[in-house]
């Protein structure tokens, strides 16, 4: 009986051995292990005019309530940002904001084999979260006689921006399309001055600018009498045709002032679109947690000064149309259902609250699904043998009763039967030993009303057989 007993109580042990030991085990691999990333991003957000650094201020303040601190890099810029995402393996960079374009003008038949090179590990390396807004390519140049294509100013001095900016690729690659390039005409890597001096004092007679329409330095120009605005009228359909991440837009008559009309009339712009794209390496929650922020805060469609943005179109930006990089799964299903999945929803903001690292909530929201998918067995087996084990206590304490239990029944048999003195005698020897031994059983609390009941039963047994004292006396 008690080797029984022993078995019983070894494996309830073992159970719940295997069990605690399950639980350390998964705990120690997440502490130390840690299956996610840090709540941290480091952005790029430099360039046009402050624009970028706007909108990444706006995500920074929304991920940082759901446990993801963004750094800004606002000096960060244009090729700076690409060779610190894909090129510099010492960068830390691992989000930031282009021009659209760049990667793009990177391939097709105009390109070196370096530039396809390029492209391929640009594109291989990032993902997008998407186009943000438009950035149109402006083109002025010295008057009066108005240009209508680009070929038009081969031969000519043409400022192309500086070297880490992003207007210079588009720039080159616009030019190269019209035959122009190095050999034939003085490329200078200068960024046009607001004022527009050097167009103005013939430094140069050419000048790209991408900005966004609202910029100041583009008002500034438009003004100017002395610099005209090249129109692509003429040939616009096809340069969209050509080159998939440019728009057409039209400035129209007065859209910049009504007194005297600025422009004087239409003018068609070529336009690019500001893309967002993070590394691939980052990891999927951050991903939609940036792109939800994305989709949270558009640009507004009045500039500082309360006037209306050129070109804005309420709900047009931002989006997933991406002609140039693949956009992340995370986001595209982001722009697709509007709302966070719901372990992201759920935990972010719940965990950032109770000072949860943010690793948890990116394995929750990676693996939560699976992790429960996986639970669902393990439980239909742990909880039927949760509510088994306590059946199985109760048992091995009643166990120990009932084994006393069992021999005063023999021994209450015998009194039943007419005994003897010397059977008497025997049963009275018999009685105090089970009373010694029960004396010495230990149970739980909560068996107490039990246990006494088998003393009171002991007790009776005792009494019956003082009922034969005589015939205990004679055998004596």
């Amino acid at each position: 009986m008690q080797m029984r007993q022993r078995k019983v109580r070894n494996f309830i042990f073992a159970t719940l051995a295997v069990m605690a030991g399950v639980v350390f085990l998964a705990w120690a691999a997440i502490v130390i292990f840690k299956p996610g990333p840090e709540g941290k991003l480091v952005l790029a957000s430099g360039g046009s005019e402050g624009a970028y650094n706007e909108l990444a201020l706006m995500y920074q303040k929304q991920l940082a309530k759901q446990g993801v601190a963004v750094e800004l890099r606002p000096t960060t810029a244009g090729s700076s940002t690409l060779r610190g995402l894909f090129v510099d393996e010492k960068s830390d960079l691992e989000a930031g904001f282009i021009k659209g374009g760049v990667a793009g003008s990177l391939q097709g038949r105009m390109a070196t084999d370096r530039e396809r090179e390029w492209h391929d590990r640009q594109t291989a390396a990032l993902f997008s979260v998407g186009r943000m807004f438009y950035e149109p390519i402006y083109v002025f140049y010295r008057g009066p006689v108005q240009v209508s294509a680009l070929s038009e100013f081969k031969g000519r001095r043409i400022a192309i921006g500086n070297k880490e900016g992003g207007a210079r690729r588009i720039a080159k690659t616009l030019l190269r399309a019209n035959g122009i390039d190095e050999k034939n005409s003085t490329l200078i890597e200068t960024e046009m001055e607001a004022d527009g001096r050097g167009l103005t004092s013939a430094d140069y007679d050419v000048a790209f600018l991408v900005l966004p329409p609202e910029s100041p330095t583009i008002y500034k120009l438009m003004r100017n009498p002395g610099i005209l605005l090249m129109n692509f009228a003429s040939q616009a359909e096809a340069y969209v045709s050509r080159f998939p991440h440019l728009t057409k837009l039209v400035m129209h008559q007065g859209s910049v002032e009504f007194s005297p009309d600025i422009p004087s009339a239409d003018i068609t712009l070529l336009s690019t679109t500001a893309a967002l794209v993070v590394k691939k390496t980052v990891h999927p929650a951050i991903v939609s947690l940036l792109a939800d922020a994305v989709i949270d805060n558009p640009r507004k469609g009045f500039d500082r000064d309360g006037e209306p943005v050129l070109f804005h179109k309420a709900g047009e930006f931002p989006n997933a149309k991406d002609p140039e990089f693949e956009v992340a799964r995370d986001a595209l299903n982001l722009y697709k259902t509007g709302d966070l999945p719901f372990m992201l929803r759920t935990f972010a903001p719940l965990n950032h609250s109770l000072g949860i690292p943010f690793w948890v909530t990116a394995y929750l929201h990676k693996h939560g699904t699976s992790t429960v998918l996986l639970l669902i067995p393990i439980l239909s087996i742990l909880l039927p043998l949760m509510r088994l084990l306590p059946m199985i206590y109760t048992w091995t304490v009643r166990r120990r009763l009932l084994h006393w239990y069992q021999q005063m029944k023999v021994l209450e048999n015998r009194l039943d039967h007419h005994p003897t003195g010397d059977q008497l005698a025997e049963a009275k020897i018999e009685l105090d030993r089970i009373d010694r031994a029960v004396s010495r059983v230990a149970v739980p609390l909560a068996f107490s009303d039990q246990f006494y009941d088998l003393r009171q039963h002991i007790d009776f047994i005792k009494r019956r057989l003082d009922g034969h004292s005589p015939e205990l006396a004679e055998a004596a």
